[in-house]
């Protein structure tokens, strides 16, 4: 037992392993997880940053539309207007100027002449944008840029953009071999003294202090020399458009605010500069944080994983431990000063911790299940050994599409019963309950196509043809669920606690014959009706009934009663199905069968009189599990026979 609890937990730490380097590393190198881990941190910085005061460094001198329109055009800018404000500012004391215009191309002579002399005689620390990139400049507009702007005043003006949805999110470093100066940011903090790095760097983008307070004073550049000299003394004075439709581009606050997230160029350098001059660090945590913290959340999927409570509790819990991780990452994020940390990476992590911790811990489930069946693979119908015997041929690996009906039916709770019976009592019991399912599937002259644990599958109308083959799955059905009924109510009464046995039936199109190998074969069907077929035994658990049909095999049975369940739509389906509850002869003539009947038109028709019949029948039939079923759904509000089905 010590063995096999090692062996155990050496593979459970295996799977840690595992979804902690898939989940970070994924995060990091897959465009649509890294996508998505970016948004996680856009929202959080778009919306819920501790507001700051406005930059008392910063002022931003904006050309505006006013600015523009007192000149005869508006591209390029007027280079005397630029070499005047040049002039003003440094009159007004201002600290540093940069300015985020590209001159590299001639207007007027005069004007062309006023601004290159202004420049070479700025003693303010001055820079100015600057380019050589192909795509940008051609070598002429080159060669006219490096003879306006002196080589010690050249900013690199390039943005460092995230290519997947476009926003600016990084301080471009510039500063290459190919000539390029330092870029337009670390220019204006290394005239500041600040040291700076020669990477990307994530810009903190600095949050408003309110709805009326932008981050930057900004000021219209055409009124600077009516504006007071105080605003701009010792300050850092950067000048550039801002305009409603042009320069602007995006940035991760978009993700909230258009008007905010969508930015002029200069305020893009104005965020990155004050970033440096403040000292702020990125928000963003890096890849080693999302490494461990995926490594936590994976080890608490283990933990999950090992109290061995079943899907349905794993489920639960990581669902509790996401809601309260997304909660702190948020929430701490704003309120507690915690930094932007990773989020899809750890809930990749523990979502694949649980489910691969699910599989490793149902494989001694799936093992007993193969025992089982390979037990009691004696179980063919006559009919397919018959087929054999008179047509050899048929052992070919080959295929038929045809329609048939297929019975599904499974016993709830079968995990539970293995684990508080001895094997011996286990195989007895189950031995018993299958002899007399298996001996009614084929009195209806089913065909058992194979057991799966406790469950049975059979077929209807193959390999040999079958008339009325719904009609007959129907009555095999309700004989099955008799015949359960009474096995379980026994089997409880000698305190084994064995559950209800839920049937699903299903008539459509599938492949059906030999499938596999000329050494090994098996007689089964595929296709999407099977799919559908197992799916229809399942929702039983969701209705509270012990047999469901769907309308294919509903509408080949009208001699046939049946209760309707209601207009279901399946998980991942658009479009609904209807869904039936066979019964007998006998409950087709009763009060109860005509009074439910009465109420499911109500429903089906929408009527506000269907809430009232629906609590007087279950009032009446308190026992009745549809009753029981629209009843809950009657008091939610939900008065129709809709159902939209939120899990398999």
């Amino acid at each position: 037992m010590k063995k096999k609890h090692i062996k155990e937990l050496l593979k459970s730490l295996a799977v840690v392993v595992a979804t902690t380097f898939i989940a970070s590393f994924g995060t990091q190198y897959l465009t649509f997880l890294s996508s998505l881990e970016n948004v996680a941190g856009d929202i959080r910085i778009a919306a819920l940053q501790p507001p700051q005061p406005q930059s008392k460094d910063i002022v931003i001198a904006a050309i505006n539309e006013d600015t523009l329109a007192q000149f005869p055009y508006r591209s390029p800018v007027d280079r005397q207007f630029i070499a005047t404000t040049l002039q003003t500012l440094e009159k007004k004391g201002a600290r540093m100027i940069g300015v985020d215009i590209l001159f590299d191309q001639a207007t007027e002579e005069a004007k062309d002449a006023a601004l290159k002399k202004t420049l070479r005689e700025m003693k303010v620390p001055t820079f100015i944008s600057y380019s050589n990139t192909p795509s940008i400049v051609n070598d002429e507009q080159l060669a006219y840029l490096n003879d306006m702007v002196p080589e010690n005043m050249r900013a690199a003006a390039n943005l460092a953009t995230d290519p997947f949805d476009s926003s600016v999110r990084w301080i471009f470093p510039g500063e290459d071999t190919k000539g390029m100066p330092l870029g337009f940011v670390r220019k204006a903090a290394e005239l500041a003294g600040v040291h700076t790095s020669n990477k990307l760097v994530e810009i903190a983008w600095k949050p408003r202090l309110d709805m009326e307070t932008p981050p930057f004073p900004v000021y219209p550049a055409h009124a600077l020399a009516v504006l007071p000299n105080e605003w701009f003394a010792g300050k850092i004075v950067l000048v550039g458009a801002v305009l409603s439709i042009t320069d602007r581009h995006r940035t991760p606050l978009a993700v909230v605010s258009d008007e905010d997230g969508n930015m002029p160029g200069i305020m893009v350098q104005a965020h990155g500069i004050a970033q440096y001059l403040e000292g702020r660090q990125p928000l963003r945590l890096g890849i080693q944080w999302a490494i461990g913290i995926s490594l936590i959340l994976a080890l608490v999927g283990m933990g999950i994983g090992l109290l061995k409570k079943g899907l349905a509790f794993s489920l639960l819990a990581g669902s509790v431990v996401l809601i309260l991780f997304w909660a702190i990452g948020f929430l701490g994020f704003r309120y507690a000063g915690i930094p932007l940390i990773p989020l899809v990476a750890p809930t990749i992590s523990l979502a694949l911790s649980l489910w691969m911790m699910d599989a490793l811990i149902g494989s001694a489930e799936r093992k007993q299940r193969q025992f089982v069946q390979g037990a009691f693979s004696r179980y063919v119908s006559p009919a397919v050994v018959g087929q054999l015997v008179e047509n050899p041929e048929s052992l070919s690996i080959s295929g038929t599409r045809k329609d048939v009906t297929f019975i599904f039916t499974d016993i709830a709770g079968f995990t539970t019963l293995s684990e508080k019976l001895t094997s011996e009592k286990l195989s007895e019991v189950l031995n018993a309950y299958l002899d007399g399912a298996c001996e009614i599937i084929l009195r209806h002259e089913g065909t058992i196509d194979k057991f799966i644990g406790d469950a049975i599958m059979s077929i209807f109308n193959a390999p040999i043809p079958q008339t009325e083959h719904a009609a007959r799955a129907v009555r095999c059905a309700l004989e099955l669920d008799a015949y359960a009924e009474a096995f379980r109510i026994k089997a409880n009464a000698e305190d084994v606690p064995i559950g209800v046995t839920r049937i699903g039936l299903h008539s459509g199109p599938a492949v059906v014959g030999n499938f596999g190998s000329h050494s090994r074969m098996d007689f089964t069907a595929l296709g999407d009706t099977v799919n559908t077929a197992a799916r229809t035994e399942g929702v039983n658990k969701y209705f509270g009934t012990r047999i469901c049909a769907t309308e294919e095999v509903v509408n080949q049975c009208t001699d046939l009663p049946f209760r309707p369940v209601g207009d279901v739509v399946l998980k991942g389906k658009l479009t609904s199905v209807g869904l039936f509850n066979p019964v007998t002869e006998e409950h087709a003539k009763s009060e109860q069968y005509r009074r439910y009947m009465e109420m499911y038109h109500l429903l089906k028709a929408e009527d506000p009189a269907a809430s009232d019949s629906v609590r007087q029948f279950h009032k009446d039939y308190p026992d009745d599990p549809l009753g029981e079923f629209h009843f809950e759904r009657v008091e939610k509000g939900l008065n129709t026979a809709l159902v939209v089905m939120e899990d398999k």
